[in-house]
């Protein structure tokens, strides 16, 4: 990190990407990086570039960057574990690259990289890193909000066992700034009543395993339609049937425009990144995601998930 810290201050330029299709995290370290940035370097040029996401208006839109305004530029790569899913290819264009993030490193890339697998999230990495009082970074209203909105999200209102004592600490200090924390995390609990809908739609919907370990729901494109959603609307229902008393994994398929599946696995024991691995995806050991071709290879996940949820039952036995 000290290394990255002093990349920072040479550079006039710097352009902070992070993942497609971004949650609260990737905007919340990204947005949240920028702000102290800014604050602390008031005469280089900082933007933040991506897709913008609708459903997070909780942050702020994009910037929209020319080609050549990379080409002497530092670029700062946060919370993505491999190439293929940062938000904007050009993130190759510019003069040095440097990766943060806090998911497991099996795709090393960058000139300079810092990951730290045992934090909550890429915005506890960042937020640490600019509360340190050895560093110079300056810390603002708006960034200690992105961070502690980033944190939230990722630690699923600290109810995940990614929260250390760290966690609560950092997040702590960032409450200490002048935003409305309170209201903020009310609001990100509010659905639309499109959304409404459709948890009713996976309470309908959900299947288990026979032996009810696993769990899972299919979200074709006419489904979503008739709901009134967009893809990136329907996280809201994604922890839903890991509520199911006694399921142990679980996944969302969702179709894409091209016919392909978007999986969202979720655990709350077995380990299922290396179930995503396999089809073409990653992530954390107990929330991960991956792609698969049609609906007829959803039943490959969930063999490989419910194999994983019962190597996990069979070590508690024997515990």
């Amino acid at each position: 990190m000290e290394d990255i810290l002093q990349a920072i201050e040479a550079y006039d330029t710097i352009i902070i990407h992070r993942h497609q299709r971004p949650d609260p995290d990737a905007l919340g370290s990204q947005l949240g990086l920028k702000a102290v940035l800014e604050a602390t370097y008031p005469d280089k040029k900082i933007y933040a570039v991506g897709q913008t996401e609708p459903s997070l208006a909780q942050f702020s839109a994009m910037d929209q960057v020319d080609d050549e305004t990379f080409n002497q530029a530092l670029v700062i790569v946060n919370d993505t574990a491999n190439t293929a899913r940062i938000d904007d290819d050009r993130y190759s264009s510019g003069e040095r690259l440097v990766k943060v993030d806090h998911h497991p490193d099996n795709e090393a890339y960058g000139d300079l990289s810092y990951v730290d697998t045992t934090a909550s999230s890429c915005s506890e990495i960042w937020a640490r890193t600019v509360l340190d009082p050895q560093n110079a970074l300056k810390m603002t209203d708006q960034a200690a909000q992105n961070f502690f909105l980033g944190i939230v999200g990722d630690t699923g209102r600290f109810l995940f066992d990614n929260t250390s004592p760290e966690t609560l600490a950092i997040a702590g200090k960032l409450l200490a700034f002048d935003f409305p924390a309170s209201q903020l995390m009310q609001a990100s609990m509010e659905i639309t009543p499109g959304q409404a809908r459709l948890q009713a739609y996976v309470l309908d919907h959900t299947q288990r395993s026979q032996d009810g370990l696993v769990a899972s729901v299919s979200l074709s494109q006419a489904s979503l339609s008739e709901l009134g959603l967009s893809e990136a609307e329907s996280h809201s229902i994604v922890q839903m049937p890991g509520q199911i008393k006694g399921v142990l994994a679980w996944v969302i398929f969702v179709e894409q425009a091209d016919g392909t599946y978007r999986c969202r696995i979720r655990s709350k024991g077995p380990t299922i990144n290396t179930v995503a691995q396999a089809f073409d995806g990653g992530g954390h050991p107990k929330a991960s995601g991956a792609s698969v071709p049609s609906a007829a290879d959803q039943v490959k996940v969930l063999q490989a998930l419910h194999d994983a949820a019962q190597t996990y039952q069979d070590q508690l036995g024997q515990a």
